[in-house]
């Protein structure tokens, strides 16, 4: 009943948008904006109490990771919403920024906690109503760009925001959202990207299966047909690469999208503070390790880099036996994120 009656607080926010003017709700320890957006619309979270838009203060943007997960999952415990990737340090700094979420293009706002259990756990496909024809229309780079821009548009309009300091975050999927964003938007002031490919998500991809040969979990020639494959099917990517039809994972145009190769370009082009966090386990994400060195070519000194030896993906610190397997992880996402907010009170 309480995911139901959220669900429906939720929706009924585009009721108005018909006439061109966004709608606001709180959502428990949240305030819920839906704005007009190219014939459609735009749903975000601040995360703020009823009543307390009040002071003005900087913004916390963050862009999450793939898949087509909820904005909210319903906390089993507390039977209370709770935006389901905001970093949890964000809410150490309440006082300090308002930290906003975008939700996906067409999926339903709101989930049960155990959804997610059951997806990260399995690796199982989410709920065919998770994947809609709107997701997957507008699950490519440009539109999550265009899109964080205009909630930017909206939000530097408020009273309540402080436009000298907007900070723009993003992980895995997000870090391709965040640094193209960046790049296209000069009032970004600050910039931090996490656990993404500098080179592209397909180029990661591979990467990630040659290093396959070297650990023994494939022997050299399993990993050279693996990677021989992954550039067979970037040929049919390429050849269809508007393609939205899916019927499981990405279309072609997403992964396409996310496939590009000018991450160091938009990086090198801009002068506001930048943070690049990655683990060294996450192997497509050690291409970022030559950004110092691009950076330095060129005399730039606005970059920070921070890999985390042993760390995966998801920031799980990993234990190795002998024979270099894995056997233990202990999660050490909120050091990652408490070190990246002690980064930004000194820039």
């Amino acid at each position: 009943m309480r995911y139901l009656l959220l669900t429906l607080v939720l929706y009924s926010l585009i009721i108005n948008l018909a006439i061109g003017q966004h709608t606001q709700r709180s959502v428990g320890d949240y305030t819920v904006f839906t704005i007009p957006f190219e014939g459609d619309s735009i749903t975000f979270a601040v995360v703020t109490r009823k009543g307390e838009l009040t002071k003005k203060k900087p913004i916390f943007l963050f862009r999450q990771g793939s898949l087509p997960i909820p904005l909210f999952t319903i906390n089993p415990k507390t039977h209370k919403p709770a935006l389901t990737e905001l970093p949890i340090t964000c809410y150490d700094h309440e006082a300090d920024y308002y930290s906003i979420m975008i939700a996906k293009p067409g999926v339903p706002l709101v989930v049960e906690d155990a959804y997610l259990d059951t997806l990260f756990t399995t690796r199982s496909r989410p709920k065919p109503t998770m994947y809609t024809s709107t997701y997957f229309s507008h699950n490519y780079l440009d539109y999550y760009v265009h899109q964080t821009n205009a909630v930017f548009d909206f939000l530097l309009k408020q009273p309540w925001v402080d436009t000298k300091r907007v900070v723009l975050a993003g992980g895995s999927e997000g870090y391709h959202v965040a640094i193209k964003t960046a790049y296209t938007n000069p009032r970004v002031t600050h910039l931090i990207v996490s656990s993404g490919g500098l080179e592209g998500r397909h180029q990661s991809i591979i990467r990630a299966e040659r290093m396959k040969g070297y650990t023994g979990e494939y022997t050299q020639e399993e990993a050279q047909r693996s990677v021989e494959g992954l550039q067979r099917e970037w040929i049919e990517i390429c050849k269809d690469s508007l393609n939205t039809t899916s019927t499981y994972g990405d279309p072609k145009r997403t992964t396409y999208s996310f496939s590009h190769n000018h991450n160091l370009e938009y990086l090198l082009a801009l002068t506001i503070p930048i943070r690049v966090i990655y683990g060294t386990a996450d192997v497509g994400s050690t291409s970022n390790d030559i950004l110092p060195l691009e950076f330095a070519r060129r005399g730039k000194m606005n970059l920070s880099l921070k890999a985390y030896p042993n760390h995966d993906h998801t920031y799980y610190k990993l234990t190795y036996n002998a024979k270099g397997k894995v056997i233990d992880k202990v999660y050490n996402g909120v050091v990652v994120e408490k070190e990246y907010f002690d980064w930004l009170r000194l820039h």
